[in-house]
């Protein structure tokens, strides 16, 4: 018998070898992409959540109206995500209710459809509590 490996067996670790980079540079890369989206969802969750801190002092008139400067808002969640974009949605839920939505899309990648994060509160009118 000879001391050392044959050629194919050399080949075969190799080979083995690899396969098992490969596998562990993908799950490497899809790890840190996951990490980025997660990042990018909380970026976004904190952001509703600086509007809602913002909107706290709003009048529910206003609110019900849409009469409130959404600019600021805007500008945030444009600078904190990727193509991002705030949209704010109001709707009557029963008399003197109402629901105010806000909804952040972002862009995560060019191949991807966008992400949304979504948040609501409903607020009841003073206006209708004094009738009442």
């Amino acid at each position: 018998m000879r001391k050392g490996f044959t050629i194919i067996e050399v080949a075969a670790a190799i080979a083995l070898l690899a396969v098992c980079a490969v596998t562990f540079a993908q799950l490497a890369t899809l790890m840190a992409s996951e990490r980025v989206a997660e990042r990018t969802r909380r970026s976004a969750t904190d952001q509703l959540q600086n509007v809602w801190e913002c909107l706290a002092t709003t009048e529910p008139e206003k609110l019900a109206a849409g009469d409130f400067d959404q600019t600021p808002f805007e500008l945030r969640v444009a600078r904190a995500l990727p193509d991002g974009k705030i949209m704010f949605n109001t709707q009557t839920f029963k008399p003197g209710n109402i629901i105010l939505t806000a909804t952040i899309s972002w862009n995560d990648g060019d191949k991807r459809p966008r992400k949304e994060v979504a948040m609501f509160r409903i607020f009841r009118l003073p206006a209708f509590e004094k009738e009442q």
